[in-house]
């Protein structure tokens, strides 16, 4: 060994500093779903009404369909913690998808059975505006959130992991949108939730691969 790689060692081991292990990815998924929940918990307890969105989850498509929306959002962020990290398989990636789809068929199904009606009274935006700026202000500090956690890990395959991430804060930010959303939603509702979802991930995507390279 040459004097000048003896130096290097012996500088970086003077410099070096105590690693602190990460937590499990399980655990740390759960701690984020945790935090996330109690927040917006407080927020849906404070301003939605309860009454209401009780008698619409009292039909059994719609609250299939908020388990399938909470479902994607979970699975999503938990995915996305997994592979984080290099050992985890990358079938990890498929564990939202099947219920993405069944909240994708849901959401479809309540737009046709609702066709006929908003044909009726003519196509406009009306409160799908509000629900759309209501995504944005969730999902985008959501985002944020998460991105702030997964970048610890220096996952190695940033993009998978922030199309991952991105799918869970949209799920979560559509489930909680429910709440105050005391109606059925139509094909127009449908296009602008999609919109800002889109939004949403494209915004995850654009500063979470820059974010969470393991060159960051």
């Amino acid at each position: 060994m040459s004097r000048e790689t003896e130096d290097l060692i012996a500088q970086l081991t003077a410099s070096a500093e105590p690693v602190r292990r990460l937590a499990p990815p399980m655990a740390r998924a759960l701690l984020w779903l945790g935090v996330v929940a109690l927040i917006c918990g407080a927020l849906i307890l404070k301003l939605s009404n309860l009454p209401v969105f009780a008698a619409r989850a009292s039909d059994p498509r719609f609250a299939l369909e908020l388990f399938a929306t909470l479902a994607t959002g979970v699975a999503g962020v938990i995915a996305a913690f997994h592979l984080s990290v290099p050992d985890r398989d990358r079938a990890w990636a498929l564990l939202p998808a099947p219920f993405a789809a069944l909240w994708m068929g849901l959401s479809g199904l309540g737009c046709w059975r609702d066709w006929a009606e908003q044909t009726q009274q003519g196509w406009h935006l009306g409160e799908s505006s509000h629900c759309f700026v209501f995504l944005l202000a969730v999902g985008v500090p959501m985002a944020g959130l998460l991105m702030f956690n997964l970048r610890r890990a220096k996952p190695l395959q940033p993009r998978l992991v922030a199309t991952l991430g991105a799918v869970g804060v949209a799920g979560v930010a559509a489930f909680v949108l429910q709440f105050f959303h005391p109606f059925d939603i139509t094909l127009i509702d449908l296009g602008s939730h999609l919109t800002a979802l889109a939004l949403v991930i494209a915004f995850f995507n654009l500063s979470g691969r820059a974010s969470l390279s393991p060159r960051a």
